[in-house]
């Protein structure tokens, strides 16, 4: 729950920032925000009647409205499901204008050498396990050192998989649901771990007070969403039962809709 608050109140301190600065391109982050806010606050919520018990329905204490008055954040102002979509679908457009741009460059290689041999050491060195050469070593903390390395190490396994996806299905990716579902969902994640490095690190630079609670939260937080991301990696990389599960999904989805309802009334024959 603390996690989940840290989180969502550094997501709106840095998409207000780029605002105050004067950026004009925050519409991602804000759907990211959206999406995260809105879904933590529920979450918290809910915990929060958990832990009450029996309480947590009565009036009185008051928190069982707040779960009914949450309930809506996720369908206004776009609902999160397509806000998911919006928000993968972007990513892979810009990452669709960068192959575009090398599929060019192929067709001259000796005019665009310089690109095409940037492109192979890149390509080379995620291959070989080396990573991109991103670090944020310098931008955060030395503190959060390890947290940052988590950081880059689940953007450049996010970075691989867009790309092959983008290279499998082409503009037929706008189809594919199930992928960008998983995409957008990492996508949340790598924001969450950016924004909570930026807000931890200034934290212990300037020595405030919270500055080691905050590096326990953001430390924390880094480690749960590098294993959500490896994970979601993970399952769209393998392609079989990736596609075996999304074939069942589909067949379950049809089926729920011809019959009108659950397919499975009476399974013991009762």
């Amino acid at each position: 729950m603390a996690m989940l608050q840290y989180v969502t109140e550094s997501m709106a301190y840095m998409v207000s920032a780029n605002m105050d600065q004067g950026s004009t391109d925050f519409q991602i982050e804000a759907a990211i925000s959206k999406i995260f806010g809105s879904e933590a606050a529920w979450k918290v919520t809910d915990e929060c009647i958990q832990i009450m018990g029996g309480m947590g329905f009565m009036k009185e204490p008051g928190v069982e409205r707040v779960l009914r008055d949450l309930r809506i954040f996720r369908i206004f102002e776009g609902t999160n499901d397509i806000l998911r979509l919006f928000v993968a679908l972007q990513g892979c457009m810009d990452k669709g204008k960068e192959l575009s741009g090398l599929g060019k460059a192929l067709k001259n290689p000796f005019g665009n050498a310089g690109l095409l041999l940037g492109e192979a050491g890149k390509q080379l060195r995620r291959r070989a396990g080396l990573g991109s050469g991103l670090s944020l070593s310098g931008t955060t903390h030395p503190e959060l050192s390890r947290s940052g390395e988590l950081a880059v190490q689940a953007l450049e396994q996010f970075a691989t998989v867009v790309e092959a996806k983008l290279i499998k299905h082409k503009k037929d990716i706008v189809n594919e649901q199930l992928v960008l579902q998983r995409l957008a969902d990492s996508a949340i994640d790598l924001y969450a771990m950016v924004v909570v490095l930026s807000r931890a690190s200034k934290s212990l630079s300037e020595g405030h007070p919270t500055a080691q609670y905050e590096k326990m939260l953001c430390d924390s937080w880094c480690i749960e969403a590098a294993a959500r991301i490896r994970e979601n990696m993970a399952a769209l990389q393998s392609d079989r039962q990736q596609q075996e599960l999304f074939r069942n999904f589909r067949s379950i989805s049809k089926a729920l809709v011809e019959q009108g309802g659950v397919v499975t009334n009476n399974p013991l024959g009762f």
